[in-house]
């Protein structure tokens, strides 16, 4: 008889709405159309129940008060089912694919077909802070919560690097009423970092260890960042963005200005991820195909955005390999270069550049910049940095004149802040010498 709609069928199969669906697509349950409305076959359902128990039937363990049957979402797109047990902060499984094309790139199988509970779970673990940053053990024990891993489950894992959210299984959420690019998120009136974390706000999805919080000022959304020691590094985004507007366009990278706020300076830029866009790392990226025996890694990461439909990747890389090396960057790692993917129409390109502050020799100390070499080890493809540059293929976009006066610009920035006593002379001498190598490489 056909009798039983959707969402019956749905909490019947303990399945989503979106599965039970595809199951009517497919033929595993019988259905018809009654003015517009799936109708879906008793018996069908029952027999789908006791085909597949392991699906549609929550074991013992779902039963305990620690464990929750979750959606993964990517925008209003359901993408898979997952159960996590909040006493141990484990992922017990990921086991109803329902989207794997709007999946997190690196957490499903090659065909799409299955999801890697390990993968899952580390690609989470990078959606929360760092047990690294500055504070936030005391921010855990005032909030009462064991791990970081658990601080984005406050906030729905809302973030504003992506469109990836959670939310309660069977619940009629929905993205437009919870996302941060839209809606205004919790700002606490005091400047300190921790400040809103384990609040409504996208600081519980913020990676990276320096101090972080996001803002929102007149309807933009921007993150500010602080400094270690010195407070050399919010200086250092300026300085990296100076750069960047004399040799690139302005796509190319995102902005940053220096601001006061709690009472030191920090760096500010606005979100470079769009409404219905995400940023994927690098690091994920790579895991697009499977790595060929001694395949460098460039080679390897451009072969990947083809893969993926990435137009001009090299000349995007050239360009950030040659900024890096001006400003002796030492931190280009994995996760802070990649891809931007527009979760719509599924299409790619390159990031802007970003996240140069740990550059222009930040982390040696005063004392030992007088023994320090001006070419510095880099990353991400090679340590040698004559290796890296000769990675550079096309320069039709570079005209090093533009750089004419660069060093100075930026000693007399930097003389601004008052812990840069004794650093100027040797950082513009560094950019100096970098930039005159790169006339004698590239002419």
């Amino acid at each position: 008889m056909f009798s039983i709609t959707v969402a019956e069928a749905s909490a019947k199969l303990g399945v989503s709405p979106a599965r039970v669906r595809q199951l009517i697509k497919s033929g595993v349950l019988a259905a018809e159309q009654v003015a517009g409305i799936w109708l879906i076959d008793e018996k069908s359902v029952e027999a789908r129940r006791e085909h597949n128990p392991g699906r549609g039937r929550p074991s013992a363990r779902l039963s305990q008060p620690n464990i929750s049957r979750y959606l993964l979402m990517n925008r209003d797109h359901e993408v898979l089912a997952f159960r996590f047990d909040a006493s141990t902060g484990e992922f017990l499984d990921a086991d109803e694919i329902i989207d794997a094309k709007r999946a997190p790139l690196s957490i499903m199988s090659p065909r799409g077909t299955k999801a890697s509970k390990t993968a899952l779970s580390y690609w989470w673990c990078h959606r929360a802070i760092p047990k690294a940053r500055h504070g936030i053990e005391a921010k855990l024990v005032e909030l009462g919560v064991a791990d970081t891993y658990d601080l984005p489950f406050k906030s729905m894992g809302l973030s504003l690097s992506d469109q990836y959210w959670i939310k309660p299984y069977g619940s009629e959420i929905r993205w437009s009423d919870v996302n941060y690019f839209e809606n205004d998120f919790s700002e606490a009136p005091v400047e300190e970092w921790m400040a809103d974390v384990g609040l409504d706000s996208p600081d519980n999805t913020s990676d990276g260890v320096l101090s972080k919080r996001w803002v929102c000022r007149n309807g933009e959304r921007c993150l500010l960042k602080g400094g270690t020691l010195l407070d050399q590094e919010p200086y250092n985004e300026v300085i990296a963005t100076e750069l960047f507007s004399r040799l690139l366009s302005d796509g190319d990278y995102v902005p940053y200005t220096l601001i006061e706020w709690g009472g030191a300076p920090v760096s500010s830029c606005p979100n470079f991820v769009g409404p219905t866009e995400e940023f994927i790392p690098a690091y994920y990226v790579n895991e697009v195909l499977p790595q060929v025996p001694h395949r460098d890694s460039y080679r390897h990461y451009v072969e990947c955005c083809a893969a993926l439909g990435v137009e001009d990747i090299e000349t995007a890389l050239g360009k950030m390999i040659l900024c890096d090396d001006i400003m002796a960057n030492t931190d280009r790692h994995w996760r802070n270069f990649g891809l931007i993917r527009d979760v719509e129409t599924l299409e790619y390109r390159a990031a802007p550049l970003f996240d140069t502050g740990s550059s222009l020799w930040c982390r040696v100390p005063t004392r030992e910049l007088a023994y320090t070499p001006f070419v510095v080890n880099m990353r991400p493809f090679y340590e040698d940095a004559d290796r890296q540059l000769r990675l550079i293929g096309d320069t039709s976009w570079l005209d090093l004149d533009k750089l004419a006066g660069f060093p100075e610009w930026a000693s007399d920035f930097l003389d601004e802040n008052p812990s840069m006593y004794g650093r100027t002379d040797f950082i513009y001498e560094g950019l100096q010498k970098r930039i005159d190598f790169l006339h004698l490489l590239f002419g």
